[in-house]
């Protein structure tokens, strides 16, 4: 696929009356919040429901402390291919309004600035809640 070519289906705008949920279907879509450890559960949740909503889902590889050698000796790399991931998603979402420290909070500027919207975990999760089965 060339690189300003579109995918089909990856547009991000909600028809008339669709929600949020509606419209995060057949996306590429990454993951980004805090790395450490407490967030590892939440993570799961997000990706599962993206997931069997229909999306392919980017989310982070490794958590602070799941290394036997320093966190920090490997950001760098982490970093460029988080960031990769970023650059190759329809969407970007953060796993929760409360995982933001600085490192999350420049991905997700970065990620408007190349014209990827933004979502925040509970906004679909409240949504999913608020549906019927």
């Amino acid at each position: 696929m060339a690189k300003n070519e579109k995918r089909e289906g990856s547009s991000t705008r909600r028809g008339k009356g669709e929600t949020m949920s509606e419209s995060l279907k057949e996306k590429v879509i990454c993951l980004v919040g805090s790395t450490k450890p407490e967030w590892r559960q939440r993570y799961r949740e997000v990706l599962e429901k993206l997931t069997l909503m229909g999306n392919a889902v980017f989310t982070v590889v490794w958590f602070r402390g799941d290394f036997q050698c320093d966190f920090e000796a490997r950001r760098e790399l982490m970093e460029k291919v988080h960031f990769l991931k970023i650059r190759a998603s329809d969407v970007i979402v953060c796993i929760s309004k409360d995982a933001i420290g600085e490192h999350t909070q420049m991905e997700m500027e970065y990620a408007r600035s190349i014209g990827k919207p933004v979502y925040f975990a509970e906004e679909i999760l409240k949504e999913e809640k608020g549906a019927k089965p």
